[in-house]
């Protein structure tokens, strides 16, 4: 089964990231006899997140790197001007996307602005709503934005106002679907 959803919004998080758009395919899929849950023996995803997405949730202009695997950021300064930083995305354990090793490339950055990116990179985005069993394996840059690919084995999808796990999250991607 392939499902392709667009827009899906995110919330319950200190830095919500929506997603721009889901393609998920689905083998194996089996509904439990109380109809509580969905399980595909195998799933695989790719998620599209707009740089304006990233943006907000980071609090900083957002774009393509100059090269594979990074983005550039654009820091405005409190007394004019500004300096654009280039830093490596990965995916981090936990269905997290990291952000490591950012470096100034052009502008001058004072050193209190380097402590304020250093806040901003040294915690990882948390991607919320990701059903059990379901993996966040790499993340890469595109014109478009990050695509963050997920693959998982026995996946386990439930309906939106399904229970929670111990760290808040949802068991279901698309919600309502």
């Amino acid at each position: 089964m392939d499902i392709t959803a667009h827009d899906i919004p995110s919330a319950g998080s200190a830095r919500p990231l929506p997603v721009t758009e889901l393609a998920l395919r689905l083998e194996g899929l089996t509904e439990s006899d109380d109809e509580s849950e969905a399980r595909a023996r195998s799933a695989r995803a790719i998620a599209v997140l707009s740089y304006a997405d990233v943006s907000n949730t980071l609090g900083l202009e957002i774009s393509q790197g100059d090269r594979p695997g990074q983005v550039t950021a654009l820091v405005l300064l409190p007394f004019g001007g500004e300096a654009a930083v280039r830093t490596t995305v990965s995916a981090a354990s936990g269905n997290r996307i990291a952000f490591k090793d950012f470096e100034v490339t052009g502008g001058s950055l004072p050193a209190a602005g380097g402590a304020v990116l250093d806040k901003v990179f040294e915690r990882p985005i948390q991607l919320r709503n990701i059903p059990d069993g379901l993996r966040l394996r790499s993340v890469t840059t595109t014109a478009a934005g990050l695509t963050a690919r997920f693959s998982g084995e026995s996946v386990t999808f439930r309906p939106e106002g399904a229970a929670q796990d111990d760290e808040g999250r949802a068991d279901s991607v698309v919600r309502g679907a």
